[in-house]
């Protein structure tokens, strides 16, 4: 299973990359191609080589003494090896042939192999041109043959002869074009997918929201499209108005029992959208029929009067303190369905009010008159607003923003819940770049999908009394 599991991640990975892989697999072939086009091509002259006794074993030698002949041929096969490529050989083979090179280019252009078992010397020359090659194969065995007698010793026994001459060749050994572009394309394709896998190594930001699942261990409820539009101004079919309807749908599913009257909206950093997602969710679901209340919990940097353009007037704050009633401080929204607590006044004690008996018997109130109480809340790891908020709420709805939040981030907001026994629904992705035919929040999660989760979340979020 974990093998699989490697495997599908593997591909995943590909996928996601898929651009960088392709592109660098086409640059390398191409540049292979470019480059075998440029090349010079060279062709080889092959010419063979015997070393063998000069008389034929008499009929009376020994079997010993006739293997050792041959294992001496083969010994001097080795060494005329060696002698073939000598300087001594290069400089005969230039003045015969008038070749306008320099010895030591020649014998760069030669090589001399023994064949392995054989008393035979394979001689290999590669030119550029096929039949400077073939001449200088040819004229190099000529001359290695009339060079040897009187030169090595022990040659006088035995017969140095050509058995094969070299002829032109038709096919030029280097460039191999097919070869090339084989090798390029596997090299490319390896390089690709490697720097592939390293930008996901270095890419610490929130983008899938499978590996988020598992790094985290908790749902997706989906992912809001980026939007030039980003809030809902009323019962539209906008990519954003559909994807608040599935994360509704998919919070109605978790919340079957409708144990849940109260969640926090939170995310691990400013910017992510958090209050934005918490005003949208709190819209569709009073375009659902619901009776919702929208609370801003952030006594430090509001916005929620802002987002809804709300005169300042007591909020929050001014009913903690003790200077007004929760009756009234909650405003219209000018949504139906929909009402409003601002944060009122900032406080220079925000912790100590959210954590104070009044706050819990706000919220219970607030709870009893409504049919879903949502938290706007401060970002989870700078303050110690949001853990209060969270144990204090029926659950909490985590929100990163797409390729901003980082992972870390949000495993640390969500260690920091779990510690206060925050019952964590899911997260959302914010701003996702993704189409609608393709993107993950058309993926619909299924009723059975919810009540699993539900189910096994249920044993660990039971509230004591």
């Amino acid at each position: 299973m974990e093998e699989q599991l490697e495997i599908v991640q593997f591909l995943k990975i590909i996928a996601k990359r898929k651009g960088i892989v392709v592109i660098g697999t086409a640059l390398c072939v191409l540049l292979a191609v470019i480059a075998t086009m440029y090349m010079t091509p060279r062709y080889d002259a092959t010419a063979k080589i015997l070393v063998a006794q000069a008389q034929a074993p008499l009929n009376d030698q020994s079997s010993s003494e006739s293997y050792q002949a041959v294992l001496l041929s083969q010994q001097l096969a080795k060494t005329f090896s060696e002698i073939m490529v000598s300087r001594t050989l290069a400089e005969r083979v230039i003045t015969r042939l008038e070749l306008p090179l320099l010895p030591d280019d020649l014998m760069k252009k030669v090589k001399a192999q023994p064949i392995r078992d054989t008393q035979l010397i394979v001689l290999k020359v590669t030119d550029v041109d096929p039949k400077r090659a073939k001449d200088i194969a040819n004229t190099y065995a000529d001359e290695f043959i009339a060079f040897i007698p009187s030169t090595a010793p022990g040659a006088s026994q035995m017969k140095v002869s050509m058995v094969e001459s070299a002829i032109v060749a038709l096919q030029p050994v280097t460039p191999k074009p097919l070869l090339n572009t084989v090798l390029a394309f596997m090299l490319g394709l390896s390089m690709s997918i490697g720097f592939a896998f390293v930008l996901e190594k270095l890419d610490v930001t929130v983008k899938e929201p499978e590996m988020l699942e598992q790094l985290l261990g908790i749902t997706s409820l989906g992912l809001v499209p980026k939007s030039q539009q980003p809030l809902l101004l009323g019962d539209n079919n906008t990519d954003t108005s559909e994807s608040m309807r599935r994360i509704r749908t998919n919070l109605q599913y978790l919340n079957f029992d409708q144990s849940i009257r109260s969640f926090a909206v939170t995310s691990p950093e400013t910017g992510d959208g958090k209050t934005t997602l918490a005003s949208n969710l709190a819209m569709v679901f009073a375009q659902a029929g619901q009776n919702v209340l929208l609370v801003d919990c952030d006594l430090r940097r509001p916005s929620i009067g802002k987002v809804f353009h709300l005169r300042e007037a007591p909020g929050l704050s001014n009913v903690l303190i003790g200077a007004a009633d929760a009756d009234s401080v909650v405003v219209a929204s000018g949504v139906d369905g929909l009402s409003i607590v601002t944060s009122g006044p900032i406080p220079p004690n925000p912790a100590d009010l959210l954590n104070s008996e009044r706050m819990d018997d706000l919220l219970a109130r607030f709870e009893s008159r409504f049919d879903i109480v949502i938290l706007d809340c401060p970002p989870v790891p700078a303050l110690s607003d949001t853990v209060i908020l969270a144990s204090k709420a029926d659950a909490v709805l985590m929100v990163s923003s797409f390729g901003r939040s980082k992972k870390a981030d949000m495993l640390a907001a969500r260690n920091a819940l779990a510690k206060v026994g925050a019952r964590i629904l899911g997260f959302v992705i914010n701003g996702a770049r993704t189409s609608k035919q393709n993107g993950y929040y058309n993926q619909p999660y299924t009723s059975r999908q919810a009540l699993r989760d539900a189910l096994r979340n249920l044993p660990r979020d039971i509230r004591g009394g």
